[in-house]
Order: structure tokens, then sequence, then C-alpha cells
């Protein structure tokens, strides 16, 4: 099926091309199978001229040689003989039997009165001669040169090309007219997939693809609807939760028992963060920003620059030079590269950053650390929002360096943001120590 055309006009000119070769293919069949190799209209000029010349050769002989003499043209000659001068060795087929059928039929004569031999020089030229039994018992001989039918290649070398190309241009410009406003769907739905936000697309085109955009731009906007109300009633949340905590905050200072007191300040303090960080993660939305051009090496280069100059140990590595561009929301996808890299730097002690272009322009980004990895029934259940897996790490230490279950969950939900994907897996430690691996996958 390589060779089959994946586009949608494509197919649909494709399968033209078989329908216009199938009629043709069945025209021919009809017209081929009864073995006519003679042009029906030459062959009943054929007929006649043999009729009127046996009619002829009914007068007395020495008339009816003279007026068979004066028949003579260049395309035919006419005698008349003792025998039947037929030519030897030729073949029986459907022009002999319709001309043998029209003769009897038409001068009431038996059929071993009639003889009829055709032979072929070429697809062009042929000898017909016919012999004729006359009630004298003599024979009309005539030797004709009637028009062959054509090959079966030369009508098609006409009618494919007139009934074909036509059919194909006209075809050809209606298949763009008509699919251009689903090659603009099938653009912006990409795009949305990233996160950008998209005008309406306009309502044109077919009825079927008028419904089908108009049920587009209806699904975006009720998107867009969503999210707004999401992050509206998120923020309302946080702000009002904020009141109660730094009211129970500064309740908490009148406590005099000391340890008493400073349970209950980490207890809030967590809620704070934990309400912040809430709010921040549904607040980093990917329509927040928006998409254009940039160099995603030299992105991943600013990351490791500046964890370099936190005095971490970080790496780059990319399988070729130079600028790489790429239509991402930059600060978005730098925020999911940054907790991948904090997280490999805090659980396995240094982040190895590699770069790597595959087929059809795809990208994969991968975060290796020398850390202790994950279980394998865990690797999924670490996207979730406020999952931790080391139970030796109190939530107070976490909150100390930026974190509390939501770095992963947001570095997932950046990269899905741009039509990627985001896994984790543990590297079997050939090349460096054993360790875990987070693979950042962007489509082209």
């Amino acid at each position: 099926m390589r060779l089959w055309p994946r586009t949608m006009a494509g197919q649909l000119i494709g399968l033209l091309l078989l329908g216009l070769v199938a009629a043709h293919a069945i025209g021919l069949s009809v017209v081929l199978t009864n073995g006519e190799t003679i042009h029906s209209i030459s062959r009943d000029q054929m007929v006649e001229h043999a009729a009127v010349a046996w009619r002829l050769g009914s007068l007395p002989e020495a008339q009816a040689r003279r007026a068979l003499e004066a028949a003579r043209d260049g395309n035919a000659a006419y005698a008349l003989g003792p025998g039947a001068e037929i030519t030897e060795g030729s073949e029986q087929g459907y022009d002999q039997d319709a001309i043998s059928a029209k003769l009897q039929k038409l001068l009431a004569l038996p059929p071993d009165a009639i003889r009829i031999s055709l032979l072929r020089h070429d697809a062009r030229n042929a000898d017909l001669r016919i012999a004729l039994r006359t009630p004298a018992g003599l024979w009309i001989n005539t030797l004709q040169h009637p028009v062959m039918s054509q090959a079966w290649m030369r009508p098609l070398r006409f009618s494919v090309p007139v009934s074909t190309l036509p059919v194909l241009v006209i075809v050809f410009l209606f298949v763009r007219r008509i699919l251009r406003p689903i090659k603009a769907l099938a653009h912006a739905a990409e795009r949305v997939s990233r996160g950008e936000q998209v005008e309406p697309l306009p309502v044109t085109g077919p009825a079927e693809a008028r419904e089908v955009t108009t049920a587009f731009n209806l699904m975006q906007e009720r998107l867009r609807r969503f999210v707004e109300d999401r992050t509206r009633m998120l923020g309302a949340i946080s702000h009002d939760l904020r009141t109660p905590i730094t009211s129970l905050r500064l309740r908490a200072e009148l406590v005099d028992d000391p340890r008493l007191k400073a349970a209950m300040i980490r207890t809030l303090e967590e809620m704070r963060v934990m309400v912040e960080e809430t709010l921040r993660f549904a607040r980093d939305d990917a329509r927040s920003e928006d998409t254009r051009e940039i160099d995603l090496r030299a992105l991943l280069r600013e990351v490791v620059e500046e964890q370099l100059a936190q005095g971490r140990d970080v790496q780059l590595r990319s399988d070729a030079a130079g600028a790489l561009p790429y239509r991402c929301r930059p600060v978005n996808l730098k925020r999911a590269l940054s907790n991948l890299v904090d997280n490999a730097v805090r659980y396995g002690q240094r982040a190895r950053l590699a770069l790597l272009t595959g087929a059809g322009g795809a990208l994969q980004i991968q975060v290796d650390d020398d850390g202790p990895g994950i279980a394998a029934d865990k690797l999924q259940e670490v996207f979730k929002p406020f999952v931790r897996l080391d139970p030796s790490r109190s939530r107070s230490q976490d909150q100390g360096n930026g974190n509390v279950g939501l770095g992963l969950a947001i570095a997932r939900s950046c990269v899905e943001a741009h039509g990627g994907r985001l896994a984790l897996e543990n590297r079997d430690g050939q090349e460096h120590p054993a360790g875990l691996r987070a693979v950042i996958s962007l489509p082209a």
C-alpha cells in the first residue's frame, strides 16, 4: 500500500483514476470480446459491393465480364471465373461469419455458395476475398481492402487523455477548495493541542465541513470558559483561605506552650504553602503565554547555566550543534525543565540533560540522575499532586526547598500543553550509574 496516497485529495483522485480505468476496461472488453477486426461500416459496404457484383454476374457471361471490369477501382477488383479464388489458410472469425450471414439473407444463397477469406497484412491493411456462386455455376470473385478496426491501444491514446485530464483538473481544483477548511481545522486543532489560543475559524466549505468547523469553534469556546472559571474559582478559594490561615497564625503566637506553638505554626505554614502552590499550579495554564519560535538548545543552555550558578552539578549534551528553532511557550517549557532538573539534583545528586532529534523532526529531551530510581509500580503515581515517595523527608524540609509534591505534576502539565509527553523510566546503568531518567517527547 506504499503507492496509495495518504492525503484525502490524493485518495479521491486515485479513486477517480481507478474508476476511469475500470470504465475504459469494461468498454474495451465489450468491444473486443466479439473478435471483430473489420470496422462495422466498412464490413457492410463490402457486403453491398459483393452483392452488386453477384447481381452483375447473373447477366450473360460476356456482358457480365464487361460490367465487372468496369466496376473495378483502386480499392476493389471483381472477376468472373469457374472457381472460387480464396486465400488458403485463412481462419474463420467473427467478420467472416457476419459477412456470410448477411449475404445469405440478402441474396438467398446457400452456405456452400459463399466462400470468404481475410488475410491481414498489418493493423490497418488486409485483403478480403469473397467468392459467390452464380445460378449458372460460375463464381464471382471479389478482392476488397476493408477499413480495419483500430487496435485497442489506439482509441485509448485519444479517449484516455480527453476523458481523464479535464476531469482530473476540475476535480483537483474542487478537491482543494473542499479540503481547505479541513486543512485549516487540522492546523488549528494542532495549535490548540499545544495550548495556543486560536481565533474562531471561518465557517466555509461543504455542509459537513461547516458542521465540523462550527463544532470545533464551540468546543474551543467551552474549553476557554471552563479554564477561566476553574482558575477564578481556585483563586477565590485561595484568597478565602488566606484570611483564616493568617488569623490562626496570629492566634498561634499567643499560645504559651513553645512546643505546641511551634507545631501549630509549622502546620499553618504547610497549609499556606500548599494553598499558594495549588493556586500557582492552577494558574500555570498554557494559554497564559503566547507561543513563539525560540532556539531550543539555547533554552536548555539557559536552564543549565542557572543551575550551575547555584553550584549544582548539571551537564548538557546535544546530538548536533547550531540553533534548533522550535515553536513553544518558553517560560512554560522552561519551568518544566527546571522542575525535572531540581528533582534530579535533589534526589540524584546531579543532572545530565540530553537533546535528541528523531525522524520527522520529533524532539526528545532526557534528564538523567544518579539516584536510587523509583519502583516500577510507582512511576505513574509520582505525577499525582502532593505525592512524595520518600518517607524519610519531612514536609517542612521539602517546603524549605520549595517542594510540596507538585513539581512533576506541573512538569507533565507543561509538557502536555505543548502536545508532548513526559515519562519516567529507570536506567540500566550501562553508560552511567543506574538512576532515573525523565523523557520529554515533543512533536515536530
